[in-house]
C-alpha cells in the first residue's frame, strides 16, 4: 500500500470517529429528584406568550401524577358550568379493534387515551402501546374562551352513545364511526362535535371536529388541535431512539424540523418552541419508527407549533418529549367544519410515501442530501424485493455485498493494480526523492513524470474506498432507522440486525469511543480488515497501519448495526478471496503486462487522430 492509500484510509477513519461522535447523543448526568413542574405554552396569536390571550398547549411533567393534576386550566365562567372530571361524571370508555391497532377512547375530552400495535412488539417482546397515559389523553381542542381564558377540551367531558367499556370489533366492517358531543350551557345552538370515522385496514383514521355557533363561546376565531406529548419509547436503547425522536411542520413545500436541546430543569418555552404561520400540510412527531401526523384534509391548517424538551431517565436514558399543534382559522362562526387525517404509523418509506403527502420527508438521514437518493432509490427498493423471496434479511444483505462487490469489481481491479505498480515504483521514488530533497518542487515534478511515464493514477488506490463512503453512509443510515429490519432475526446470537449483536459487556466503557459492549460482528469485521491490511502492506515504513485502522474502525463498529457490520464483514471476506486468487492462483503474464503498457492511452489515441484528421485536412487543401 503506497502513502497516498495509507492516507485515504486515515481520513476516512478520521470522518467516521468524527460523524460517530456527531450522532452520538451526549449523556448527562441525573437531575435532581425535585425538578420542578414545567409547562410548555403555545398561542394562536402568532407570538409565544403566557397571557389571557394566548392559547396554552399545557404539558405537565412532575414526578408524582395525581387526580388532582388533571385539572390543568382556568375555565371561564361559561365553561365553569360544563362537566369536568372533578364533577362526578364517570368515565366511560370504548375500544375499537381494527386489523392494525387496539383502541381505546374516553368521553374525558372526547380523546384517544390507548393505541396498541398489532403487528409489532416492545423489544422486550410486551405489547406495544403508544400513547402516553401519564401526560393526558389525545388529540385535544385548544381555544380561547370569550371571557378570555384558555380552553383545553380534553378537560371536558363530552356526551357520547356508546355503553361502558363497550368492544366494537371493526375488522368485518366498512367503516365505523364514533361521536362526541360537547354543548355549551345556557345555548343549546352552542356546540363541539367530534366525529372520528374509522376503517378496518389502515394505520389512520378521519376525525371531524364541529364548532356551531362558536361566537357565543370562542373568542379570536382561531383554535389547534393539538398532540401534547411524544408516543412511548419502543426500544432497548432510549438515547438511540432519542436521535431520531423530532417534531415536524410541513408547510408550503418547505419541512420545518424542530429538535429538543434543553433538558427539563433548563428548559424556557419562549426560547425552545417554533411559532408558525402560514399553509400548514401536516404536523409530526416520530420516535426511532413510529411517528404521528395530524393532516388537514378538508384545507390547508393556518399555522403550526412545534415545542419540546429533553428529559434524563434512568441508566443514563433520554427521552425527547414534543407538543405538535395545527393552527385552524374559524371561517364561518355559525357552522364551521373541518377533517383531519390521523395516521398512527410505523415510519415506513413505502407505506408513508403511499398517502401522497410528501410524509416520508420525515426519514432523516445523516448527510441526508447524498444519503437519502442511495437509501430510497437503491437500498431499500434492492431489499425489499429480494425479501420478497427470502425472508431471511440477514441473507439479503449478504446478497447485497455480494452484488455490490461484482458492481464495484472494475474499480477494485483498477485499484489492485495500482497498488501494484507503486509497490514496483517505490525504489524509483527513494532515489528522486533522494536526489532532490533539497528542492521539493522538483522533487514533485519528477515523481508526476514518473507517474505519468508509468500510466499510474496515484489516487487510483483510493477511489473504490471513496466511492464506498457514501453508501457506507447510506447502509448505516438504512439499518438503524429501516422498520423492516427491526428485530429481524438472523442466526445464533444475532437477533436483530437494527441494533450491535452483543456478546458479552465490558465492566467500563472505553476511554473516548464510550463503548462498554463487544460486538461479535464487528469483531469478525476487525479480523478481516487486518487480513486484508496484511496481505497488502509491503512497506516495512508503513507496517503500523496494518494494525491501527483495523483496531480503530473496529472499535466505532461495536456500537453500529449488526446488518452494517455483517455487510463489511462478508464484504471484506470476498475481497481477501480475490485479492488471494490474484496474487497466489492466477499467474501474471509478463508478455500480456508489456502489450498492455504499451498500448495508447485513450487521450493518447485521441492526440494522434487529431494529427491524422489535420495532415488529411492539409493534402486536401492542397
Amino acid at each position: 500500500m503506497d502513502k497516498k492509500s495509507v492516507i485515504g484510509f486515515v481520513i476516512i477513519g478520521i470522518i467516521l470517529l468524527v460523524w460517530l461522535t456527531w450522532t452520538s447523543n451526549m449523556q448527562k448526568k441525573q437531575p435532581p429528584k425535585n425538578e420542578q413542574t414545567k409547562e410548555i405554552v403555545g398561542d394562536t396569536t402568532g407570538r409565544s406568550s403566557k397571557t389571557n390571550d394566548s392559547i396554552k398547549v399545557i404539558i405537565k411533567e412532575t414526578t408524582d401524577t395525581t387526580k388532582s393534576d388533571t385539572l390543568l386550566n382556568t375555565f371561564g365562567k361559561t365553561f365553569d358550568k360544563c362537566n369536568t372530571y372533578n364533577s362526578g361524571v364517570p368515565e366511560k370508555i370504548i375500544m375499537l379493534e381494527t386489523k392494525k391497532y387496539y383502541m381505546e377512547f374516553t368521553n374525558y375530552g372526547g380523546t384517544i387515551k390507548k393505541v396498541v400495535m398489532r403487528d409489532f412488539k416492545a423489544w422486550n417482546g410486551d405489547t406495544l402501546q403508544l400513547i402516553n397515559w401519564n401526560k393526558g389523553k389525545e388529540l385535544n381542542l385548544l381555544f380561547t374562551s370569550k371571557d378570555g381564558k384558555s380552553i383545553n377540551t380534553k378537560d371536558l367531558v363530552f356526551s357520547s352513545n356508546y355503553k361502558e367499556w363497550e368492544r366494537v370489533n371493526i375488522e368485518n366492517l366498512k367503516e365505523y364511526k364514533l361521536k362526541y358531543v360537547l354543548t355549551i350551557p345556557d345555548d343549546s345552538t352552542a356546540k363541539i362535535i367530534k366525529t372520528y370515522t374509522f376503517n378496518p385496514d389502515d394505520y389512520n383514521f378521519d376525525v371531524d371536529y364541529e364548532f356551531l355557533n362558536s361566537k357565543q363561546y370562542l373568542s379570536g376565531s382561531q383554535y389547534q388541535v393539538v398532540w401534547g406529548s411524544s408516543l412511548n419509547l419502543s426500544e432497548y436503547y432510549s438515547s438511540e431512539e432519542a436521535t431520531f425522536a423530532d417534531a415536524y411542520a410541513y408547510m408550503g413545500g418547505e419541512l420545518s424540523t424542530f429538535s429538543a436541546k434543553k433538558f427539563l430543569n433548563e428548559y424556557k418555552e419562549n426560547e425552545n418552541n417554533q411559532n408558525l404561520n402560514g399553509s400548514t400540510e401536516f404536523v409530526s412527531t416520530r420516535n426511532k419508527y413510529f411517528g404521528v401526523f395530524i393532516v388537514p384534509e378538508s384545507r390547508p391548517g393556518d399555522g403550526a407549533y412545534l415545542t419540546g424538551y429533553k428529559e434524563h431517565l434512568k441508566d443514563e436514558g433520554v427521552k425527547n418529549n414534543y407538543s405538535i399543534a395545527v393552527k385552524m382559522d374559524i371561517k364561518n362562526d355559525m357552522v364551521d367544519k373541518t377533517s383531519f387525517k390521523i395516521i398512527i404509523t410505523p415510519i415506513d418509506y413505502k407505506l408513508l410515501t403511499s398517502y401522497n403527502k410528501e410524509l416520508d420527508k420525515t426519514m432523516r438521514f445523516s448527510l441526508d442530501f447524498i444519503v437519502r437518493p442511495i437509501a430510497q432509490y437503491f437500498i431499500i427498493p434492492f431489499f425489499t424485493f429480494l425479501h420478497k423471496f427470502i425472508p431471511n434479511y440477514g441473507l439479503v444483505i449478504i446478497i447485497f455485498a455480494f452484488v455490490l462487490k461484482l458492481i464495484l469489481n472494475p474499480l477494485t481491479k483498477t485499484q489492485m493494480k495500482s497498488m501494484k505498480k507503486m509497490s514496483q515504483l517505490n525504489p524509483k521514488m527513494t532515489a528522486i526523492r533522494e536526489k532532490f530533497k533539497d528542492d521539493p518542487q522538483k522533487m514533485n515534478k519528477m515523481i508526476m513524470n514518473l507517474y505519468k511515464e508509468e500510466k499510474i493514477n496515484p489516487a487510483g488506490g483510493c477511489l473504490p474506498m471513496i466511492i464506498q463512503l457514501p453508501i457506507l453512509y447510506a447502509l448505516f443510515g438504512v439499518f438503524r432507522s429501516t422498520i423492516e429490519l427491526r428485530q429481524a432475526n438472523f442466526m445464533l446470537w444475532i437477533h436483530d440486525l437494527s441494533m450491535p449483536d452483543v456478546i458479552f459487556k465490558l465492566p467500563t466503557k472505553i476511554p473516548i469511543f464510550g463503548i462498554d459492549t463487544i460486538s461479535g460482528l464487528a469483531t469478525l469485521m476487525g479480523i478481516t480488515m487486518f487480513i486484508q491490511q496484511k496481505m497488502t502492506v509491503t512497506d516495512p515504513k508503513q507496517k503500523a497501519m496494518v494494525y491501527i485502522m483495523p483496531v480503530m474502525l473496529t472499535l466505532l463498529f461495536f456500537s453500529f448495526p449488526s446488518g452494517l457490520n455483517l455487510y463489511y464483514f462478508v464484504f471484506n471476506l470476498l475481497s481477501i478471496i480475490q485479492q488471494y486468487y490474484n496474487t497466489k492462483i492466477k499467474k501474471d503474464d509478463p508478455v500480456k503486462e508489456a502489450l498492455e503498457k504499451s498500448k495508447p492511452t485513450f487521450m493518447e489515441k485521441l492526440k494522434k487522430r487529431g494529427e491524422e484528421m489535420r495532415k488529411y485536412q492539409g493534402k486536401k487543401r492542397r
